[in-house]
């Protein structure tokens, strides 16, 4: 099954934007170094994966705390 194709230009919220293209950089990322390597508080680093996971750009692997991209990104 292929995934969704998304343009990263149509993201508005740049810090969202940033979680993509780390996450488009390596396969797979650890929820707390996504926070850690884009210097966001924790609180705001929650509620932005927290978004993109509703959104289904991200996923959890497994019930591990890394998370992968689920779309493909134009």
């Amino acid at each position: 099954m292929s995934r969704k194709t998304i343009d990263i230009q149509e993201i508005s919220n740049q810090f969202e934007k940033d979680i993509l293209i780390l996450l488009e950089e390596k396969e797979k990322y650890v929820y707390g170094d996504i926070i850690k390597d884009l210097k966001l508080s924790a609180r705001k680093g929650q509620v932005l994966i927290s978004s993109l996971i509703s959104k289904g750009l991200v996923k959890r692997v497994d019930q591990t705390s890394y998370l992968k991209l689920n779309v493909e990104i134009n």
